[in-house]
């Protein structure tokens, strides 16, 4: 973009807003932790006030001033007397291109925060919300909450500003910061360092068709209303979750050639819970193995998906030989293939029209005597996946 553009762009943006309602300042947040099987029933929530966390005995944190980088257009690069042809929008080597300083801060921590409902387990996404007349949501994981990397710092909401004191007289408040003690610097190149390429925030030029560029500081979520935790989402038959997945059962020949069988009524009910009841399966036809399958229609876009854990917990029997049952699961062109570990790769291939299938098979062959017997008592499979900021 053109310097002169850019200028004006900035101008007809004073106007609007000169004309707009004032900024309002949050000073309060609610924080909720959301149910594994159901997105939209909490296990816990807590609404904490600004004086609150102000008045927290060891819990508040203060910094000296704290800078964070916001694109970095190649005309403010040229004006800062460096090279055109050094440019990079990144700043990898961090020149301090439109790098601000906004001031001193009293926070606490976003860890302590989420202590309130139960703490963060590997897994688990936190969306850092401001939630007005438009909503505005940055999303991290556990280990930027627990154990922040160097590059991000400990992230912090704040509820004092060195210039304009507590919220509500702080109207940008409460603020999430970047806490980084070794110079309170937050840059683009920290961002790229620090976190997962799908967390880097852009700025979208368009006037530019819609070129993007690192803006760091678009992290930083101002007025914070909601922080929410969504652990990584459980697929299984209990009552009460947001989720649908489907169970059949029936003899197999060999491992099926096709995703659709078995295809037999299960009782569902049975296997919603860890508890010892069971659904059994049975065949003694001749050269049928006892088989169940297991159809999970997955939410999340498998290019969000981290990873997929399965588990069963039961047995299968066969008087007349093998014990124990082998696990499958269905990848796109190839068929069933062993299931023997968390699926961390190629999430796309196991993610068929929105449907993730397993099939768990019994070892025995039945030779027209003894019958194979699959019985299961529970099966789960969970979903680790992010958003995208």
């Amino acid at each position: 973009m053109k310097a002169k553009s850019r200028i004006l762009l900035i101008a007809v943006c004073l106007c609007i807003a000169l004309m707009a309602a004032p900024a309002t300042a949050s000073d309060s947040v609610t924080v909720t932790k959301y149910a594994d099987n159901n997105y939209s029933v909490s296990d816990s929530q807590k609404t904490l006030y600004a004086s609150d966390l102000k008045n927290g005995t060891n819990t508040v944190v203060s910094n000296g001033n704290i800078s964070m980088q916001g694109p970095v257009f190649l005309d403010e690069w040229i004006d800062a007397g460096l090279d055109e042809n050094d440019y990079n929008n990144w700043d990898q080597n961090q020149t301090g291109v439109n790098l601000r300083d906004y001031g001193a801060h009293n926070g606490t921590l976003i860890r302590t925060i989420v202590s309130e409902v139960g703490n963060m387990s590997t897994g688990d996404e936190i969306a850092i919300k401001s939630v007005g007349s438009k909503t505005y949501t940055m999303w991290f994981n556990a280990t930027h909450v627990n154990n922040p990397p160097s590059g991000l710092g400990e992230m912090v909401l704040t509820w004092w500003d060195s210039a304009y004191g507590d919220v509500p007289t702080w109207s940008d408040g409460m603020r999430l910061f970047f806490y980084d003690t070794t110079d309170n610097n937050f840059t683009n190149w920290n961002m790229h360092e620090a976190l997962p390429s799908w967390y880097w925030k852009y700025w979208y030029d368009k006037y530019d068709n819609y070129t993007a560029y690192p803006s760091a500081k678009g992290l930083s979520v101002k007025q914070v209303t909601n922080i929410d935790i969504y652990p990584p989402h459980r697929y299984d038959f209990a009552t009460g979750g947001d989720t649908v997945e489907y169970a059949y059962e029936g003899g197999v020949t060999g491992v099926p050639s096709a995703s659709d069988v078995p295809s037999g009524t299960v009782d569902t009910s049975m296997i919603a819970a860890d508890d010892g009841d069971v659904d059994s399966s049975s065949t003694s036809t001749n050269n049928e193995s006892a088989a169940q399958r297991f159809v999970f229609n997955v939410t999340e876009s498998a290019s969000n998906i981290e990873k997929l854990a399965f588990t069963w917990d039961g047995t299968g029997t066969y008087a007349g030989g093998t014990d124990g049952a082998d696990l499958y699961i269905w990848k796109s062109g190839t068929g069933y293939e062993t299931f023997s570990g968390d699926i961390t790769s190629d999430i796309g291939d196991y993610v068929v029209n929105g449907n993730v299938t397993v099939l768990v098979k019994q070892k025995g062959v039945s030779n027209g005597l003894y019958a194979s017997t699959l019985s299961t008592d529970y099966v789960k499979l969970v979903v680790t996946h992010h958003h995208t900021n």
